[in-house]
């Protein structure tokens, strides 16, 4: 004896095998210290307004989400520059950053995912170079290492707050120079700090 199958369970059945297998495009999850937004191919583009924020989301499996981490992030550069004389030396910097939360849309627009590479890393050199260049390598090996690098922060914190980036903290780990001008800005230090001992004394 043949049985009617409810067609209303083919659909449901067919259905749900459906949602299986676009399970990894129809629901997502953005985990804490990450942000998302979502590309309507079909209909609006880019949506930079809207930012997802952590937890569960249903999206239409036929749109692109793109997923950010916006938690604060570490790059160390190695370089060499020319001070204000043209002597080379070799700067090790360190800057913490992270994407400006609500404004992960106009950073993807702009730059991608790869935003460290295209801007953060490019500026940081940029403005560093810039700034040392101004100095002799006596200064910024000694006297004005600490007005050096907040000078070099103000300028790359401009430039990257312009594109979406917030710089936390920038850092000069050490300084490099070629071994005999080292000894000699050492020599030429002590030679004053013994200088000023002697006027005290006197």
């Amino acid at each position: 004896m043949n049985q009617k199958v409810n067609p209303f369970v083919i659909i449901a059945g067919a259905v749900f095998f459906f949602l299986m297998l676009l399970g990894s495009q129809v629901a997502i999850t953005i985990k804490p210290g990450e942000r998302a937004i979502i590309f309507k191919k079909f209909t609006s583009g880019l949506d930079k307004e809207n930012i997802f924020q952590p937890g569960f989301h249903l999206i239409a499996p036929w749109n692109d989400v793109y997923v950010y981490e916006v938690k604060e992030q570490k790059v160390e550069e190695s370089m060499d520059i020319l001070d204000k004389n043209g002597l080379s030396m070799n700067i090790e910097i360190t800057v913490r950053f992270n994407p400006n939360y609500n404004k992960i849309g106009y950073l993807h627009e702009e730059f991608g995912k790869s935003y460290v590479d295209r801007l953060v890393i490019p500026e940081v050199r940029s403005s560093a170079r810039k700034v040392m260049g101004r100095y002799q390598a006596e200064e910024i090996y000694s006297t004005k290492r600490n007005e050096v690098e907040t000078t070099i922060i103000e300028e790359t914190k401009d430039i990257l707050a312009g594109n979406n980036v917030e710089v936390k903290a920038l850092l000069i780990r050490s300084i490099r120079l070629p071994e005999k001008i080292r000894q000699a800005i050492d020599d030429k230090l002590k030679q004053e700090q013994e200088a000023a001992a002697y006027r005290y004394r006197l």
